[in-house]
């Protein structure tokens, strides 16, 4: 099993007794020379950490990829740093290249409260609580591995926000400039005094009222904490346009989804799919008709694990490759392009899939996105040429 050098020397610093500071989630995975949690790649961290003896705090596969995580000891379950009981850190080499200098600060803010809430003991369902200026979903840890609401990128861009004492023309300008349809009211970065967007402020310009500081066109602000589901947040994205994300452990807003932001999110999320299936079908389609049962028993002889195919929409991807690689079936399609050509352009297709198939929590890289768009063109071009 092979271990990042920079995973030993953590493991090294950690078992005596020093601060290691966060890292982000992309970090580990370029340590394990990865760019995306794939399914193989998740077992392989998870393998290497176990043997060492170490966790992430928050799981590294349900954290957004550019969030900060801390790599800890395993039994360090009670959300001591024990990098902090060293009386005399050691003093930072050239090695050390993974810690930075916000982690001392970082751990003052966790008090009481965020472990309570990041503990996760017990999942429960969502509560809505209201208090001055916010309306807050309170949720328990997800027991399911489904997205969360903290793992998208709207949730943990830098917030644009007003003070409840500027003036209206201030936080209009701020909307116009930015495009956007409501503003955050804070105070600092963990106090929420209310929202201000284009309706709040028709609203009041309605009934007449006074009308010249963000505090006079305040509605209730929307809070989710970061822990929550996307499934969880898109009720409330739906009817109010968006909601404030809240780091559940040191209860900063660290972002706000929209409703557009909902919108891309679940296209990067079913464009993978649609392409694949557009892909598949093409192949489909291609070999209908064109294939005898013979052909299919022969794929049957091969892999004598898996039930005879009787129709070629009982196929694998994979066994449609292989179908298009046998010489008799590829003369009965009597196409004038390169076999092999379409076979590899197919190959990296399936290996594609199969990482869309396992739910990686990343999206895919441009790369890949590029492929299957690149695949999709070409099936469809042929589709138009066959007769």
């Amino acid at each position: 099993m092979w271990i990042p050098k920079e995973i030993g020397r953590i493991a090294t610093r950690l078992n005596s007794g020093h601060r290691v500071n966060r890292i982000s989630v992309r970090e580990l995975l370029r340590m394990f020379k990865a760019e995306r949690r794939g399914l193989n790649k998740v077992h392989d961290i998870r393998t290497a950490l176990e043997s060492l003896g170490l966790e992430t705090d928050p799981d590294f596969e349900s954290a957004w990829i550019d969030g900060r995580i801390r790599i800890r000891l395993k039994d360090a379950h009670d959300g001591v740093d024990h990098g902090a009981m060293s009386a005399e850190p050691a003093e930072l080499t050239e090695e050390d290249e993974l810690e930075d200098n916000q982690s001392s600060s970082q751990d003052e803010l966790e008090g009481p409260d965020s472990a309570q809430l990041a503990s996760g003991e017990v999942s429960l369902p969502a509560i809505v609580v209201a208090s001055e200026g916010i309306v807050e979903t309170i949720l328990g840890e997800p027991a399911d591995p489904t997205y969360r609401i903290g793992s998208l990128p709207a949730a943990n861009k830098q917030l644009t926000t007003v003070g409840q004492d500027d003036t209206l023309k201030k936080a209009v300008t701020k909307m116009l400039q930015c495009d956007y349809s409501q503003l955050p009211i804070m105070h600092g970065e963990r106090e929420v005094k209310g929202m201000i967007s284009w309706k709040s402020i028709g609203s009041r310009y309605a009934i007449g009222g006074e009308c010249h500081k963000v505090q006079h066109c305040r509605e209730d602000a929307q809070v989710i904490d970061a822990n929550g589901t996307l499934f969880d947040a898109i009720p409330t994205i739906v009817k109010h346009g968006y909601v404030l994300v809240r780091d559940q452990q040191d209860r900063r807003i660290i972002g706000i989804v929209t409703a557009s932001d909902l919108s891309l999110q679940f296209q990067q999320l079913a464009e993978p799919f649609l392409l694949l299936r557009e892909i598949e079908l093409h192949i489909r389609q291609l070999l209908q008709d064109k294939v005898s049962a013979g052909d299919l028993d022969s794929l049957a002889v091969s892999d004598n694990s898996a039930p005879k195919p009787k129709s070629i929409s009982d196929l694998s991807f994979g066994q449609h490759i292989r179908l298009l690689q046998r010489p008799e079936v590829w003369a009965k399609l009597s196409l004038n392009i390169d076999q092999g050509s379409l076979t590899l352009q197919l190959e990296e297709v399936r290996q594609i899939r199969n990482d869309v198939m396992h739910f990686d929590p990343d999206p895919m890289t441009a790369k890949q996105l590029d492929a299957l768009k690149g695949a999709a063109k070409f099936m469809q071009q042929l589709y138009e040429l066959l007769p």
